[in-house]
């Protein structure tokens, strides 16, 4: 066989390999749950079908600013934190502040602070029925 097909063979073989591997760890960080070390700050009910959570990140220490996750869900019972680790919040701040309101099917967030992420697509259960509001997000930068 002439060295090209060899190195060609070669490089299939170590790209497969290597596909194998990053989904893999793909797979194994998905299956895992995110990678929070969140405790329940804080727990709302803005109407009768839903429930603000609030989380809080411990990790990190002095030099890592604070990190708010905020989530929207029905009614949770048991284990709030397993149950929003299966979850993706709407909003990430470091603010603990933010003033949430519900109104129909319009959900109002006033915050002064940073925004990490926000999402306004959010769905879910509550007693068996699927909600999908509508989310505005108010935004101030601190003075």
């Amino acid at each position: 066989m002439p060295n090209s097909m060899v190195i060609k063979w070669v490089h299939r073989v170590v790209t497969v390999i290597l596909l194998l591997l990053v989904a893999s760890y793909v797979a194994y960080q998905h299956y895992t749950g995110p990678p929070y070390d969140d405790a329940l700050f804080k727990t709302q009910k803005l109407n009768e079908n839903t429930w603000l959570y609030v989380t809080k990140y411990q990790g990190g220490g002095a030099t890592v600013s604070e990190v708010y996750r905020y989530y929207l869900s029905g009614k949770i019972a048991e284990n709030p934190l397993k149950a929003l680790g299966e979850m993706s919040p709407f909003l990430t701040s470091d603010s603990s502040e933010a003033k949430v309101t519900k109104i129909g099917r319009l959900v109002t967030v006033r915050i002064t602070g940073r925004i990490y992420d926000f999402t306004n697509s959010v769905l879910y259960n509550s007693d068996g029925i699927e909600y999908i509001p509508s989310i505005e997000l108010f935004a101030y930068s601190p003075t």
